[in-house]
This record gives structure tokens, sequence and C-alpha cells, in this order.
């Protein structure tokens, strides 16, 4: 896998509202939950730190990790989201590349966070932010599935989206002064960091898909709001389970768009069970759409290298090597050179080999 493909979530930054605007309680008091009273946001907040602490701590640089190491701890990428493991969904919202990428987000998740649990009560808040996080992840594998994505902007985003549609839509018992800074204040963050995000390697589909479905929840939910606790109980298991429906149609069609993305990651479990032929014809989908991937061609070399089928190799490689330089590609082009015979055009591929290794 091509190290230099990774695209990091961003790390939103910008003004966002003040948690501490000044509003009214409503009328009518909310129940509180027996036991020991936790904030939500500090929850949430403490398992992303823990989950980058642990990163850190098993070897994986504070300044960010690698496609490779930030897809072992749970990364949102096509070849595996969109087959065996769609989990990668939700984990990712709690993997993060770096630590500034994880400040800015907590620290703009405390902020709005906060807000949030003034107005909603802690199931709403938590399957909220779980849902618009999976939005996020599923816009990002629908417009460049073979990306990896990661961090907690697309639920951020989500939360924004659902204050501004609750704040809008919902008949809160809270004055109309005290409710427009605050979502003028809102459309702003959302504004400001979407334009933020169209910087190269911020993955903007994630944030505009966990926006998206922020504000749909929220014009749902508003309806609600200010309903009796049955009610609002009764309606909020009714309307995240048509979400948890609606994601899981969003993920089939979007699989469905990207059958070949599919057969790559099928091709890669083969490759590293060593059932080298069976993992053939799976790049070759894949390439047949995507000709020019140079991951794509590697891999295809690589099974026909493992299944002793040189000609077909060198081949695959050589293709690589018009698409990019690449060492790991010259490197298996002497190989399969080697198994052919072609000593001396294997000894050139070693040394534009080295070459290679030299330069970076």
């Amino acid at each position: 896998m091509c190290a230099n493909c990774a695209t990091e979530r961003s790390a939103i930054s910008g003004t966002v509202l003040s948690p501490h605007t000044e509003i009214p309680a409503p009328a009518r008091p909310r129940q509180v939950a027996r036991g020991i009273p936790f904030s939500v946001t500090t929850v949430l907040v403490g398992i992303n730190v823990l989950v980058f602490v642990a990163m850190v701590a098993a070897g994986i640089s504070p300044m960010g990790g690698n496609t490779a190491q930030l897809i072992k701890w749970g990364a949102n990428w096509g070849p595996e989201s969109l087959g065996t493991q769609p989990w990668r969904m939700l984990t990712s919202n709690y993997v993060h590349i770096g630590v500034i990428h994880i400040f800015f987000n907590m620290w703009c998740l405390w902020n709005l966070g906060l807000l949030v649990e003034r107005i909603l009560d802690r199931w709403t808040y938590v399957l909220s932010y779980t849902a618009c996080g999976i939005g996020g992840s599923l816009a990002s594998l629908w417009w460049h599935p073979m990306v990896v994505g990661a961090g907690a902007s697309g639920a951020i985003f989500g939360l924004a989206g659902l204050m501004i549609t609750i704040f809008y839509l919902g008949n809160l018992p809270i004055p109309k002064s005290a409710i427009k800074p605050t979502l003028k204040s809102l459309i702003s963050f959302a504004g400001y960091n979407l334009l933020f995000g169209l910087i190269p390697g911020i993955d903007n589909s994630a944030h505009l898909g966990g926006l998206i479905t922020g504000l749909a929840l929220g014009a749902v939910l508003a309806k609600t709001a200010t309903a009796p606790a049955e009610t609002r109980n009764r309606s909020r298991w009714l309307i995240f389970a048509l979400t948890a429906a609606l994601l899981a149609g969003g993920l089939i069609f979007v699989r469905q768009q990207h059958t070949d993305v599919r057969a790559y990651g099928d091709g890669l479990n083969e490759l590293d069970a060593g059932n080298f032929a069976k993992a053939v014809p799976y790049f070759q989908t894949y390439l047949k759409k995507n000709p020019n991937s140079a991951e794509g061609q590697f891999n295809l070399g690589l099974a026909y290298l493992q299944d002793h089928h040189p000609d077909e190799a060198i081949t695959a490689f050589q293709n690589v090597l018009k698409i990019t330089p690449d060492a790991g590609a010259e490197m298996n082009l002497a190989l399969a050179y080697r198994d052919k015979g072609m000593q001396r055009e294997a000894d050139e591929a070693l040394s534009k080999a080295k070459e290679l290794e030299r330069k970076r």
C-alpha cells in the first residue's frame, strides 16, 4: 500500500460558539437519570484521547502514523470498509492522525458538545453523534473509497448541523434573542470550516456527509424537542431505527457503486492468505476500472510472481514503473527477471532499485 495516499480528515479549526452562551433553561425541566451524573462530551473526548494515547504508546508517531498503521487501528478505507469490515465507519471517528489533528477536533467537540448537552438528552446526543460520524464515513467512501480517512470531524460537523435545524425549526422555550446569535455562530462555524476543508489533504466529503446527516436528524428531532419525556423517548427510538436503516441502505448503495474496490480488498485478503492464484482475478477486476493504479498493478505483479508466472509479473511491474518510479517495483521486477534466467535485466533493475532507495 502506497504510504503517501492517505488523506486526513480535517482537524477543524476556526471560531466556534461558546458553551457558555446564555440560554435560559426550558420551562419544563428534563428528567435526570438516576445515578452519578456525567458529561457525554467528557466521555467522548476521553475515548478519543485514550485511543490516541494507546496509538502513541504502541509506537505510532504523535505527529501522525502512516496508512498501514491507521488502517490497523480502525481507520476508514474502502477495500476493507466496503468488504467484511463495515465497522470501520464507526471506529474511524475515534482515530486521529497526529496531535494537532486531535487537539483541534477535541477543542471543537468540547465547545460544541457542551451546548448540545444543554438542549438534548444523553441518548439523543450519543445516537446523533454516532449517526453523523457514520454518515460522514459513508460519504467519504462514496466520494473517494481508496483514501484512508480518520477523525471525529464528520461527527462534529453533524452536531453543528443538528443544532442548526433544532434551533431553527424547534419550538424551544428560549427567547429568539438568545437563539439568533447562537444560530448565526453555528452557521458560520460550518461554513468557515467547509471552506477550510477545500485545502488538499482534508476529507471535506466526510464533513459534508456528517453535516447533512445532522441537518436531517435535527429537522426530525425538532418536532418533539419540547414534547413530554415519554413522547420524546418513544419518538427517539423510532427516529434512530429509521436512521440506522437509511445508513444501511446507503452502505448497500455505495458497495454497489464500488464493486471494483471490494474486489481489490478481496484480492488483498487472498494475497495475505497465500492464495496467489485466487488473488489475480480480483486485482484484474479492479484494474479494468483503474488501469493507472500503481498499487493495483504492484499487487497484481506480486500475485503473479508468487504464483510463478514471471512473464505476467514482469508486465505488471513494468506498468507500475510507467506510472511512477518505485524501488519496490524495480526490486520485484529483478526477481521476476531472475526467475526467467534474464540475469542482465535483473541486475539493471536491481541497480535502479538501489538508486531510488538512495534518493528517498
